[in-house]
């Protein structure tokens, strides 16, 4: 309780009080004293010079008791007086008790009064406690001391005094300090009260409750605090927000980046690591702190004492984890030239690693089937300019080798050309409202006479009334040939192709289904790919480029539709294509 400032304060004023209460009494009582003890003496001073004059007669030449006696017993009311001779011999006096006659008197101050100078002294009486005043005074006659005039006064009546006033002032500085603690504990109550508050209101502050404002009462120092304290209530509720909102805003990056972020602190534990960062590196939400550390270690190869002894430079390492190959890139975190902490971000990079396989097959494969017309075309020239020439049937036959290579690389090429123009956005679309129906008759119309020199079958369901669809018709067109091609192609001599369109969910859907040979399950993730071929003798002998597919499915997403296939080995092929339609309004095919 006593730490208490206000407690503090009240004990302050109450010894300032005792303290100038005591300094004061002291004074008083020293000076009544010394006021009393001057008056005494003055008094007796004048009374032995009074008596002087009335006995100065009485005692020379012989001295006169019967007459002294007389004139000192109008005296003698107050005080003690006895008269002495020259030699200190008592000749009368007020109170034969104390002073009998002719008995010396040899006291300092009747000594030094025998030799002409007055005195004064003060004692206690031995028998009675009392203190006394006692003054000596010299009768002389010329410069001869005739007499000694003895004063005795008792000074109880002064100390009597002295004692009521101790008492009293006591008594004030009692009741002094009892009304200067009350007024203290107020006064102090009004600096401390506020104080007091805006303790309370810091605490409240301290546990996150920013809603803190204090009425200022005054416009002193303490009024002055307290405009502070609610200036900073509203700057560090701002300051607070604003950390809130970065932070959120930090957390919510950090949360949806594509990139994994693990921070770790200068011990080693991990302080952040987004859920990127867990899938990417496939750690359970259990693992943290030491068992953390020691996967991460083991994961990066690196040597984690390495690392907390800042012996580890900013570097990029390639991790291959069982589903990605990940790309990791340390950093320290750096605080006024001293390292606090470890970052480390990963990047999935599965996708650029596969696309530049995918990149170097694709070069090897143009460059793989552009080889082969290449070098049959240029030893069937050879051999014609070795002499085959003159020989007529052997010359039409090697010159319609080398132009069906020819046509194969130009097919190739041009092929490419396309899917160039489609990947860069190249190409000139000729958009407008298109009958999807329409377009697929004339694609089987076109088709049906190889179709039947195969003996196979062809059924189409197509309905009389389809929605349009906004599409380039000859892109479209082109996707349907590649796709009906392929399903030619693929079933045997016999076989049958399906075509069914249907409209649904907004979306035009055309499917190609045929009983041919089949694709097996594990190419069929593949079977868009680029120069991707199941059976790449059969499809070179059927003058295939490996493109066909690749390029019909270029279209369809450039029109916002989707292609998909299903198959089975050894029980045909199924394509569906589905294109979204203008409206649902429905036109005829006929």
């Amino acid at each position: 309780m006593f730490k208490s400032i206000q407690w503090k304060l009240v004990v302050i004023y109450i010894m300032l009080i005792l303290l100038a209460m005591e300094v004061v009494g002291i004074f008083m009582v020293q000076s009544l004293e010394k006021y009393h003890i001057d008056t005494l003496a003055n008094t007796l001073d004048g009374k032995a010079q009074l008596i002087s004059g009335y006995i100065e007669r009485h005692l020379t030449p012989v001295p006169q008791p019967q007459d002294i006696s007389d004139v000192i017993k109008g005296f003698g009311q107050e005080m003690g007086i006895a008269i002495l001779d020259g030699s200190a011999s008592i000749i009368t006096s007020t109170d034969d008790t104390r002073f009998q006659k002719n008995t010396r008197l040899l006291t300092p101050e009747i000594t030094q009064a025998s030799f002409g100078t007055p005195s004064k002294d003060m004692r206690v009486d031995p028998k009675s406690k009392i203190p006394y005043m006692y003054c000596a005074y010299p009768v002389k006659n010329g410069d001869t001391v005739v007499g000694i005039i003895y004063l005795t006064s008792s000074m109880k009546s002064i100390y009597d005094t002295i004692a009521s006033t101790k008492t009293i002032l006591l008594t004030a500085t009692l009741i002094s300090l009892v009304v200067t603690g009350l007024v203290g504990f107020a006064l102090s109550k009004t600096i401390t009260g506020p104080i007091q508050e805006v303790t309370k209101r810091a605490a409240s502050l301290a546990q996150g409750d920013f809603d803190q404002h204090i009425k200022v009462k005054s416009d002193d120092e303490i009024g002055k605090l307290t405009n502070m304290f609610n200036f900073l209530t509203t700057r560090l509720k701002e300051t607070m927000e604003e950390i809130s909102d970065e932070k959120e805003k930090m957390e919510a990056i950090l949360i949806n980046m594509a990139d994994g972020v693990i921070a770790l602190n200068d011990e080693g534990q991990v302080i952040h690591i987004n859920p990127v960062a867990r899938q990417m590196l496939s750690l359970d939400e259990s693992i943290n702190g030491q068992n953390f550390s020691l996967e991460l270690s083991r994961l990066l190869n690196i040597d984690m004492k390495q690392l907390l002894n800042n012996d580890f430079d900013n570097s990029e390492t390639l991790i291959k984890t069982k589903d990605a190959i990940l790309k990791s890139i340390y950093a320290p975190l750096r605080r006024e030239n001293r390292i606090v902490g470890h970052v480390f971000v990963f990047q999935d990079i599965t996708k650029q690693h596969r696309l530049e396989a995918m990149r170097k097959e694709f070069v090897a494969n143009v460059s793989h089937e552009l080889r082969t017309p290449l070098t049959t075309i240029k030893s069937y020239a050879e051999t014609l300019l070795d002499g085959a020439l003159e020989e007529a049937e052997i010359s039409r036959q090697f010159m319609s080798v080398i132009n069906d290579e020819a046509d194969r690389m130009t097919r190739l090429v041009s092929d490419l050309l396309e899917l160039s123009r489609l990947d860069n956005k190249e190409t000139k679309w000729d958009m407008k409202p298109i009958d999807v129906g329409t377009i697929l008759k004339n694609v089987i119309t076109k088709m049906d006479v190889s179709i039947k020199r195969k003996s196979q079958m062809i059924k189409a369901n197509i309905p009389e009334e389809l929605p349009e669809v906004f599409a380039d018709n000859d892109k479209i067109e082109q996707v349907f040939q590649n796709i009906l091609s392929n399903a030619y192609k693929y079933t045997p001599e016999g076989g049958k192709i399906y075509i069914d369109i249907e409209y649904a969910w907004k979306m035009v859907k055309i499917t190609f289904k045929d009983t041919g040979v089949g694709i097996p399950k594990e190419d069929l993730p593949r079977i868009f790919e680029r120069f991707y071929r199941v059976d790449k003798t059969r499809s070179r002998e059927m003058g295939g480029t490996g493109l066909g597919l690749s390029i019909a499915r270029e279209i369809v997403q450039a029109h916002g539709g989707e292609i998909s296939i299903s198959s089975e080995l050894g029980k045909g092929t199924s394509v569906t294509i589905q294109i979204p339609a203008i409206s649902g309004q429905l036109v005829s095919t006929n």
